[in-house]
């Protein structure tokens, strides 16, 4: 494993051939890997599905793809690549995803007189079948749909249509100085807005993550069960006594001790993660707010917001809800505790429950490690995970809640 500080020497003008260079300093051949069950390993998906057949635990492999190995996927990082290439996987650098990875999405709905930017994944036919749900996903406040683009793709590979917004304000979305659009009335309605407006099939399969936005997201659910099958939430503050991470908070300060300029939002999108993101993933999340109206947005959607009241409406609302329901939080996330899962469940039905993941995640897992998210996700819209069939406890550890 190379050091950040040797990465960022490297001078190659071809993503494929930096890879090579830094696996071959690293140690590593890019063709014919081998892990510790021995036999060639496969980069990324191809190599979990080696271990899949052969080895319960995929976590227990130390040389998967470079999500695997966090030290050599920050040793990826260093340096930049133009917007306009093809999203390279750093594991085989070969081109990764389709146009679902692109910083600015093109495709966008009016929704009361609002334009929604979102992405939708590309579904697999020979997979797709009438009983999968439509899978739609939400981003939090300082977010966009970007956060969302490789579990897009990979639904769309196991054959389901699943699509993420952008907010107002976010993202490819427009930004509109009206504050009624910013605040929980108008973001609930423009979340109903845009589930008629492209026809979505419902009930859905609705998964959020993030702060306020997704919050609202909650919020939606609760006022429209009969248009969720069911439920996925990710890191996002569900328990009584959250605070809002410290760059949100910062709007809710007297007018004159408010952040100034743009708001960061590729330092707040890689924050709290399990592992670093690359520049190229940094500047598209940062694209959006070129535009000074995205800012504002973020100050108005944060000005707007009663933080404290949001929470006690999401946890008194959900005492009665009954759709089948998964919480799934990483354990290296400093904004959002793992203990505040199981002090939110404590008065909830038992039809939500925590489900576990063997990989690190932290305050994003859909960027963190995508492809372990998913292979959480594909039980729960299957059903699996509607009855707790293992009769094991779950406990609180750095990894989030595992059975035990």
């Amino acid at each position: 494993v190379i050091s950040k500080a040797a990465a960022r020497a490297l001078v190659v003008p071809e993503p494929q051939q930096r890879v090579a260079m830094l696996l071959k300093q690293a140690g590593m051949q890019q063709a014919g890997m081998r892990c510790q069950m021995g036999g060639p390993c496969q980069p990324r998906m191809a190599h979990r599905a080696h271990h899949a057949q052969s080895q319960p635990n995929p976590a227990h492999c130390n040389l998967s793809s470079s999500r695997a190995a966090p030290h050599f996927r920050a040793a990826v990082v260093a340096r930049a690549q133009p917007l306009e290439m093809e999203e390279i996987d750093p594991a085989t650098g070969m081109p990764l995803l389709s146009s679902i990875a692109n910083p600015v999405t093109d495709l966008k709905v009016q929704v009361n007189g609002v334009g929604w930017a979102y992405r939708r994944s590309t579904v697999d036919a020979t997979k797709a079948s009438a009983d999968k749900p439509t899978v739609l996903l939400l981003h939090g406040a300082g977010s966009s749909s970007f956060c969302w683009r490789t579990t897009l793709y990979l639904l769309g590979e196991a054959g389901y249509d699943a699509i993420a917004p952008d907010f107002p304000g976010h993202g490819n979305s427009d930004k509109p100085g009206s504050s009624d659009v910013y605040s929980e009335a108008g973001m609930i309605a423009g979340i109903d807005g845009f589930v008629a407006a492209l026809g979505l099939k419902t009930p859905l399969a609705l998964g959020v993550q993030g702060f306020i936005t997704s919050q609202y997201g909650l919020l939606w659910a609760l006022k429209n069960e009969s248009k969720v099958a069911r439920l996925m939430i990710l890191n996002t503050p569900v328990a009584l006594g959250s605070k809002l991470r410290p760059e949100l908070a910062a709007y809710k300060t007297i007018s004159f001790l408010r952040p100034k300029g743009t708001f960061d939002s590729n330092t707040f999108c890689g924050s709290g993660n399990a592992y670093v993101i690359d520049y190229r993933t940094a500047e598209a999340y940062a694209l959006p707010y070129a535009d000074p109206a995205a800012t504002a947005a973020v100050a108005t959607i944060v000005d707007k917001c009663d933080f404290s009241a949001l929470v006690k409406r999401v946890s008194s609302g959900y005492q009665l809800w009954r759709k089948p329901s998964v919480l799934l939080f990483g354990g290296a996330d400093p904004f959002v505790k793992v203990k505040d899962v199981f002090d939110f469940l404590d008065d909830k039905r038992t039809n939500m429950k925590v489900i576990s993941s063997p990989a690190k995640l932290g305050h994003c897992p859909q960027e963190d490690y995508p492809e372990a998210v998913h292979e959480s996700m594909l039980p729960w819209l299957a059903g699996e995970t509607d009855e707790w069939k293992s009769g094991r406890i779950m406990k609180m550890t750095k990894r989030g809640g595992v059975e035990v």
